[in-house]
């Protein structure tokens, strides 16, 4: 397996971070799941990836729900 280092904005950074804190997941899980869809090469990333990466968006979206539901 390869590696790369690479330098992102601030702001980006930031919003990383507190998705992987929110998802429980990690920089190279979010990144690498993001760069297979970018190029469209999902198929490519490990299933257990797949699903840890499915279960951030499940979470995503129930803490959004949750959101906009005491917005009410």
């Amino acid at each position: 397996m390869g590696s790369i280092g690479i330098r992102i904005p601030t702001n980006l950074h930031k919003r990383l971070e507190d998705y992987i804190a929110e998802t429980q997941s990690t920089k190279t899980e979010v990144i690498l799941t993001a760069l297979a869809h970018y190029l469209g090469a999902i198929e490519e990333v490990p299933l257990s990836q797949r699903v840890t990466a499915l279960e951030a968006q499940v979470a995503e979206l129930k803490h959004l729900v949750k959101s906009n539901i005491s917005a009410i």
